[in-house]
């Protein structure tokens, strides 16, 4: 597959062409339109470094943050994992307009970001992420992903501090939200349909028709607006899982794929084996995960209206699908709403917190996109990246 005129590798070619002058030290690059989604509790350190080291895009979830200096901690970690040492020293590595990037994006649940204010947003932008012993200019990560909110005050500020060269992503699940980010001049636009595991719109198009109608849109408005708008490199999100799937993202007008449930199984996620055996168990997509609320209404995470998440179906799916819960349920938070669902089973765990240290599924929330069906074995991220290029086979 040519991938040298790829619109979203394009976007990054300050990271791609990075090279150490004098030496034939290899950096990690973006050289494959593959990025792995930002998916709490499965996108950690390693996963970052695998993808990364072997040419996709990894994208480090924030997630329900509270604590910005776990947060630099933890993306600080990652640094060491990327095969290449040469990261690790002074020279300047993916730069553009004097600006140096590390090889990963990181990304913003934006409600969650408004919460709790923009320091840890401000924090990253002036490279507290890299080293701190390090003595040229701290690296920013490469980009900004933002779902799920209102991006724009964010965009004011990465504009302001942010290095020449930091790029935005923005996910959105609607034509007329394509459309608006176009219009802030955001970098690249992720695409999420109905198939996506995690949480997305209520009400949105499968990806077969919101590509096209999305990039047909955004092309003519950018020829009817000339020099002042330019056409954002468009990614698809939703249920990919092989070759033959991004092959039909990319013929239907994206340049890649956003993936996440795909990476889910391999090793390097965070994810527990017990939940990642489930993920290559649950067969069919249509039949085995279902999109919902409930489990944002019982942790108590208050979501926004209009969006819910695609989970793998289990017991507590299979009440609410069945009504047969107190209709009170989605009143109850947290350990009370779970007390409620488990009064018929026997050896029930005794609160939310047993719950998730005893990794029961019948009521945790397990979040994969329709695709999961064609997940059956356990691989690397690397040997998972070169099964969707279609590679060493």
């Amino acid at each position: 597959m040519s991938i040298s005129r790829n619109a979203f590798l394009a976007t990054f070619s300050h990271i791609t062409r990075a090279g150490i002058t004098g030496t034939n030290a290899r950096v990690p690059r973006i050289t494959k339109p593959i990025v792995s989604a930002p998916m709490n509790g499965w996108s950690g350190p390693s996963l970052v470094a695998a993808v990364a080291n072997h040419g996709g895009f990894p994208v480090y979830p924030i997630g329900y943050f509270t604590d910005k200096n776990k947060i630099i901690n933890e993306l600080r970690s990652i640094l060491p994992l990327l095969k290449d040492s040469e990261l690790q020293k002074d020279e300047q590595l993916g730069s553009e307009g004097g600006a140096s990037f590390l090889p990963y994006g990181v990304g913003f649940i934006t409600f969650w970001l408004d919460r709790q204010g923009p320091e840890l947003l401000l924090s990253l932008l002036e490279g507290k992420a890299d080293d701190p012993n390090r003595r040229s200019s701290p690296r920013p990560p490469a980009a900004f992903w933002f779902s799920f909110g209102d991006y724009k005050p964010y965009l004011k500020l990465i504009r302001e501090h942010g290095a020449a060269g930091t790029k935005v992503i923005v996910q959105v699940q609607t034509v007329r939200e394509a459309l608006e980010a176009q219009q802030e001049n955001v970098d690249v636009i992720v695409l999420q349909g109905t198939e996506a595991g995690g949480h997305g719109a209520q009400r949105v198009s499968p990806l077969m028709t919101l590509i096209p109608e999305a990039t047909q849109a955004l092309k003519k408005k950018a020829s009817e607006a000339g020099s002042k708008l330019a056409m954002p490199a468009i990614l698809a999100a939703g249920g990919i899982s092989t070759a033959s799937q991004l092959a039909a993202v990319q013929a239907m007008g994206a340049s890649g794929a956003v993936v996440g449930t795909g990476f889910m199984p391999t090793h390097e996620s965070l994810g527990p084996q017990k939940a990642k055996d489930l993920i290559l168990q649950a067969g069919d997509g249509s039949e085995s995960t279902v999109r919902t609320r409930i489990f944002d209404e019982l942790r108590g995470f208050d979501w926004p209206r209009g969006f819910n998440g695609r989970v793998v179906r289990n017991l507590v799916t299979k009440r609410e699908e069945e009504d047969l819960r107190e209709r009170g349920l989605f009143e109850q938070k947290g350990v009370a709403a779970f007390k409620l669902l488990k009064e018929d089973r026997t050896g029930a765990k005794q609160d939310w917190e047993r719950v998730v240290k005893e990794q029961d599924y019948d009521l945790l929330p397990l979040f994969a996109g329709t695709g999961v069906g064609m997940l059956t074995k356990q691989v690397s991220a690397a040997e998972f990246i070169d099964q969707l290029l279609d590679e060493g086979k």
